[in-house]
């Protein structure tokens, strides 16, 4: 452990902040009770618009399966304001209901035509979530891949990339946001600290995201400035040398106009050695050292206006040394250790005018610059091939959107009860440099990829009754990438380069998507809905100059998507029982498959197309409460799907059996207990059946059961916890390799990259 003194320094530091409290809110706002979701200062949302809910909908219950809040009066969608213990506070007011904000239309959760999994502020503060990545294996059909310090790459019912190695370019298809920030295809990025929720939509997301979204969007939703002083303190400590600070303060900026600009800071610090020892240099060379800081600013010049801003920026400096020759989980070998490293700054600004009667304008800029290191011994031993890879990116994303929403206040009246109509402009340039080297060559790779898109998008909602509605929305996007790569190799043995090779591909198309959904509220507080979907991943170009075309190709083609859903989402026994149920089937046309050929440390990557392939299932999650104290709650994935069997140009083969990253279930069983007295415990059982974690290979990650616990006490503003991940100290994988990497035959062999073990933890937190 490294410098443990810069988080207890920070911590300290903000505790004597804290003590100091009085003076900093003296003369400001009287502070307000704080809302579990939506309330005043609650943040409008990327490519959203809020749905003001007609009276059919209010009253509606808290319907996440997640969400710990007991209600005042069960099923009507309002509950006393909420202490650290989930209790009762003396002064109860209404709860707005949860509020779903990756969709075009940003909606209660109730009113939503979609599948999609939200966790509330309450619940992200149970037991030992500390990044999106806990809880990824929660969420119906969502999974990630390993091979990275944390978890960067995410697949929604089998659609995502599993990894960007090098030559492999940053297109996604699981969109990635923080707010109104873009990490797509860097979800390290994902503390959860000071986050107001989180959301999974399932399913191509057409109309708000388009092309990075086939296979669905995370959004994170952090707190946003309020008119009253409010901030928290947390500092956390385990197994592992797990070591942890944060702090956030926000309020207004003006005594004497407390909405007029408002401001929230939230910064984090962690560090542990990652559940690796290297056995070569008897040092920890898998850990972690991140940081984290967030700023919001709200400004309401007039009431016409608001202007929100964002900056992030994100160090993270970790180590990357998992795998061993024997897989044994707990030791490596390596004599050069990698490393996984990335720092981010992101910016956004978001205006809306509501200066008209019927029209509401927003506009929407951000731009994130990323620099990134991810390097690995090749052999992972002392004694091997030697060989040591090691690539560095920086990768710049600019989007701007504009858009027209019919003003919700205003009257109704015609076929069309709702619109939007906008425009959307994104930029991705990303820069790489590769070399890997070995006693006698240094290999080199240089890549540029650019790419722009560009969209027009509308939505139109019809109401056949105050019950019934039907919404129709359309996306024309035309998508424009080139790139170049550059093969060098310098020899040793002679002293001399060989000639450089370099690729120039380049690929356009103009793709159509669209979205028809009907719903129908079947009684207050029970909505069915059902929806047919066009989505589309967009074709591209393959830069690795190691490859070796016509045989492999250059570019690839666009896949589509044709995605059918119908469900169900309300509550039953008075509000007692909440929960939904959503079946899908999934078609894909001309499937994209990421695809490599190589042995040891050398290998080349690209994107084919293969043939059809589909994917069947449902998602379901629920909760009950037993009693005000005690709830039960689970969430169940099921899918079932077939790659057709194909044969590339190049004579690589695969298909003919389940897709990648589509485990035929998973689920969550769970229970919460809080009293009066501030006593609480949490337990969830988390099971996954096996996967694959390629199109071409068929060996599977283990099928797992693992149990996450804690036990806490709250008191006034404290809550101490004590938490358990993995509990049982169960053994399962978060990636498997099947390749040849061992001296000097290389036969093809299984390689585990295996996930945590069990890890015990404390936490304490201020809030106020």
């Amino acid at each position: 452990m490294q410098h443990p003194t810069r988080i207890i320094s920070i911590t300290l530091a903000l505790a004597a902040l804290t003590l100091a409290r009085a003076q900093i809110m003296e003369g400001a706002a009287p502070a307000a009770p704080r809302l579990a979701s939506g309330g005043d200062g609650a943040p409008p949302s990327t490519t959203t618009q809020s749905d003001e809910a007609p009276p059919s909908a209010q009253g509606s219950p808290r319907p996440s399966a997640f969400t710990e809040a007991s209600a005042d009066k069960p099923g009507a969608g309002s509950a006393p304001v909420l202490g650290e213990a989930g209790l009762p506070s003396e002064s109860a007011v209404r709860l707005e209901p949860l509020r779903v904000t990756a969709d075009l239309w940003e909606s209660p959760l109730d009113r939503l035509p979609s599948s999609v999994t939200v966790y509330d502020e309450t619940a992200l503060r149970a037991g030992a979530v500390r990044d999106f990545g806990d809880l990824a294996h929660a969420v119906p059909n969502l999974t990630f891949t390993g091979g990275t310090s944390r978890p960067r790459h995410f697949q929604i019912r089998g659609i995502g990339e599993n990894s960007q190695f090098e030559g492999e370019t940053p297109d996604a298809t699981v969109r990635f946001v923080i707010d109104d920030l873009d990490f797509t295809g860097l979800g390290t990025i994902g503390s959860t600290f000071d986050v107001q929720q989180v959301e999974v939509l399932r399913g191509p997301q057409v109309g708000a995201f388009g092309a990075n979204a086939a296979g669905g969007v995370v959004r994170l939703v952090s707190n946003a400035p309020t008119p009253f002083w409010t901030g928290q303190i947390e500092a956390g400590t385990g197994s592992d040398d797990f070591l942890s600070g944060a702090f956030a303060l926000g309020g207004p900026l003006s005594a004497a106009n407390p909405k007029k600009l408002m401001a929230r800071l939230a910064v984090q610090q962690t560090r542990a050695d990652n559940f690796r020892h290297n056995v070569t240099l008897n040092r920890d060379t898998n850990a972690r050292d991140e940081t984290t800081a967030r700023l919001r600013l709200t400004f309401n010049p007039n009431d016409a206006w608001t202007w929100e801003a964002a900056v992030l920026a994100a160090n993270f400096n970790n180590g990357y040394d998992e795998f061993a020759l024997d897989n044994n989980g707990e030791r490596t070998f390596s004599d050069q250790p990698g490393r996984d490293e990335q720092r981010s700054l992101a910016a956004s600004l978001r205006g809306t005018f509501r200066g008209f009667d019927a029209v509401r304008f927003t506009t929407v800029t951000s731009g994130a610059r990323t620099r990134s290191r991810y390097a690995y011994d090749d052999d992972w031993t002392a004694a091997s091939y030697m060989g040591f890879s090691d690539l560095s990116r920086t990768r710049w994303v600019v989007n701007q959107e504009l858009r027209l929403d019919s003003n919700p206040a205003a009257a109704r009246e015609g076929f069309v009860s709702r619109w939007t109509l906008g425009a959307f402009y994104s930029d991705v340039d990303e820069w790489s440099r590769y070399a890997n080297t070995d006693p006698g060559n240094v290999r080199g790779l240089r890549t540029i990829y650019h790419s722009t898109n560009t969209a027009l998008f509308g939505q139109i909602g019809h109401d056949f009754s105050a019950r019934t509605r039907l919404i129709v929305g359309l996306r024309a996007e035309r998508i424009a990438l080139d790139g170049t790569g550059t093969r060098t190799r310098y020899r040793a043995s002679r002293g001399a380069f060989d000639a450089p090779v370099t690729f120039t591909p380049s690929f356009s198309d103009t793709l159509v998507g669209g979205k028809i959904s009907l719903e129908h509220e079947l009684r207050d507080g029970l909505l069915a809905f059902a929806s047919v979907t066009r989505g589309y991943k967009g074709g591209g170009i393959n830069v690795d100059a190691r490859i070796s075309p016509p045989a492999d190709p250059l570019t690839y083609d666009s896949e589509t998507l044709w995605n059918f859903e119908a469900g169900v989402r309300g509550n039953w026994l008075d509000g007692r029982v909440r929960g939904e149920f959503t079946a899908f089937h999934l078609a894909r046309r001309d499937t994209q498959v990421r695809d490599s050929a190589g042995f040891g440390g050398n290998y080349r990557f690209f994107t084919a197309n293969a043939h059809d392939a589909h994917v069947t299932g449902l998602e379901a999650s629920a909760a009950f409460d037993v009693t005000r104290e005690f709830t039960l709650h689970g969430t169940l994935g099921l899918m079932s799907s077939e790659l057709q069997p194909f044969t590339l140009t190049n004579g690589n083969t695969g298909g003919g059996r389940d897709l990648a990253n589509t485990p035929h279930h998973g689920y969550t069983l769970g229970a919460r207990y809080r009293n009066a007295g501030g006593f609480f415990a949490n337990a969830e059982l988390i099971g996954r059946a096996e996967q694959f974690d390629s199109n071409n290979q068929n060996e599977a990650r283990r099928a797992f059961r693992v149990v996450n616990a804690s036990v806490g006490y709250a008191w006034r503003e404290w809550t101490f916890t004590l938490w358990a991940k993995n509990l049982f100290d169960e053994t399962y994988d978060k990636r498997v390799y099947f390749f040849g990497n061992e001296d000097p035959d290389y036969v093809e062999t299984r390689y585990e990259n295996r996930a945590d073990p069990r890890q015990l933890g404390v936490t304490a937190a201020y809030r106020f």
